[in-house]
Order: C-alpha cells, then structure tokens, then sequence
C-alpha cells in the first residue's frame, strides 16, 4: 500500500485556494480547526490545502507536527468516502495545545461532517 501523499492530491496554485475561499459550500469549524469545503473545478479525488499561520501556531515543529496530522488523516479516509472536493484546513490556536489524539478525533469530526454518509 502507497503511503505518500502526492501532489495530485494537493491544493498548489493560489487560484484553487481562492476557489475554494470565494465561496465555500461545506464549512465545518471547532476550536482547533475550521474546514472548508468546494466541489472540484475538474472530475477527480478531493484534494487537500493547509494554512497553518504562524500567528496562530508560533513554533515551526507544532506547525509541522499539525500539518502531518491533517495529511495522515486525510489520506487515510476511504476513497469512496472522498467525493470531488477542494478542501482547506485552517489551523487555530488552540490546535498546538492538544495532542495527537485529540486532533485525529477533532479532524474525523470534520470529515464526518463534510462526507456525510449517504
């Protein structure tokens, strides 16, 4: 099983990411992240962006530590649970504060709320 997580599944040019904040059609929110949520431009797998400020997350190493998070849960949802979707995390303040655990529970709450089941 690939483990990586390509580019392909990456929010990369600055026009997907004003795509995706123009107009959300998804949001959900707490008080470590808020994600954001648009169809795809093109067919294809839902693709991931991060902004991880240093306003809000002052050590470089809990901004990476968060961002590896984010991506390993990303990656790890099913497939056929990702529709076509641009996405955006943004990290909060509070997000450096908790542990490991406590982000992976408050990110499958994102997801269940964003790939509701059908």
């Amino acid at each position: 099983m690939n483990t990586s997580f390509p580019r392909t599944a990456r929010l990369t040019q600055r026009a997907d990411f004003d795509h995706v904040f123009q107009a959300p059609e998804r949001k959900s929110s707490d008080r470590c992240f808020t994600v954001l949520g648009r169809c795809r431009l093109q067919d294809g797998a839902a693709r991931l962006g991060l902004v991880i400020a240093k306003r809000q997350i002052r050590r470089a190493h809990e901004r990476n530590r968060i961002k590896r998070l984010v991506r390993e849960s990303f990656r790890q949802l099913p497939a056929r649970e990702r529709a076509a979707l641009d996405i955006i995390v943004i990290a909060r303040h509070a997000a450096e504060e908790h542990d490991n655990a406590a982000i992976a529970r408050a990110l499958a709450r994102h997801w269940q709320r964003l790939f509701p089941e059908k």
